[in-house]
């Protein structure tokens, strides 16, 4: 399977310094992104925002190939990166970038992590019910129960995976999804962007699942919120406590960790190191 991945600009520089951004940020969250964060930062670099393949749950891919195809336009850019951030997931993927890049460049860019945490079944479905709920204004009664089902029913089950929720879900919204859009009279190639966007989300969060992020992130740098459930907090609320090199605590939001101004200048002086 051919996969392709782009990297977008968010900020061009003359400074030989790259960094790298990885987040998902298409399906119209409410929480800050990147771009946001450099808005608040005064730090001389280029900075590009990741953009992985459309490639739906369940295919026949690895994390590692998944991974691999976001790495081959950096080599052949020739650019060398100075750090990688990774946003929630995106801190996954973030390490594994880093052990890539390490091993082509000669030395490991820094690591900068923003509540990291692995993927789970309850991330999928937390995840899921936000884009469900976007779209519940044209689903009928009958739309949303069958939703719902495929959402809950699994939970209650033994030895259900990651990706096994998450193509069923995918496929289960999708079968929905094109009813209620026939019903809507909405224009198909519509529908079909709509679908890549959510194709590509939903294998964001399930390829995750193939990496194992945790000696990576025992070289990072970790930006942590004060919400209980996110990033390293939920990992220690939940008895598994991910060793990182550093980490800086701020009593701020998860939403709001990538748009507030201490956060910022703390950022700025990381990549400044």
């Amino acid at each position: 399977m051919n996969l392709v991945t782009t990297w977008t600009t968010l900020k061009e520089s003359d400074s030989a310094n790259l960094v790298l951004c990885v987040d998902f940020t298409e399906t119209g969250r409410a929480e800050a992104g990147f771009p946001d964060l450099l808005a608040k930062m005064d730090y001389d670099g280029t900075f590009w925002h990741v953009s992985p393949p459309a490639v739906a749950p369940g295919a026949d891919i690895d994390g590692a190939a998944y991974v691999r195809s976001w790495f081959e336009p950096l080599k052949a850019s020739g650019r060398k990166v100075h750090a990688v951030m990774g946003y929630c997931i995106g801190a996954v993927y973030a390490a594994e970038l880093v052990k890539l890049l390490e091993e082509e460049q000669g030395e490991a860019p820094r690591l900068i992590l923003f509540d990291p945490e692995p993927t789970s079944l309850e991330n999928i479905y937390f995840q899921f019910g936000k884009v469900f709920g976007i779209l519940s204004s044209i689903l009928n009664e009958e739309d949303v129960a069958e939703t719902r089902e495929a959402m809950d029913r699994p939970l209650q089950q033994e030895g259900v995976t990651v990706e096994g929720y998450a193509t069923q879900l995918y496929a289960k919204f999708r079968d929905v999804g094109h009813r209620a859009f026939d019903r809507a009279g909405l224009d198909p190639e519509y529908s079909e962007e709509m679908w890549g966007t959510f194709s590509a989300f939903l294998s964001f969060l399930t390829y995750a699942d193939h990496l194992d992020p945790w000696e990576g992130w025992q070289r990072a740098t970790a930006v942590s919120s004060s919400n209980p459930r996110n990033g390293l907090n939920g990992l220690r609320a939940s008895g598994r406590d991910a060793v990182v090199a550093e980490e800086l605590r701020f009593d701020k939001g998860h939403d709001v960790l990538l748009t507030d101004d201490e956060i910022a200048r703390a950022v700025t002086k990381l990549l400044e190191r």
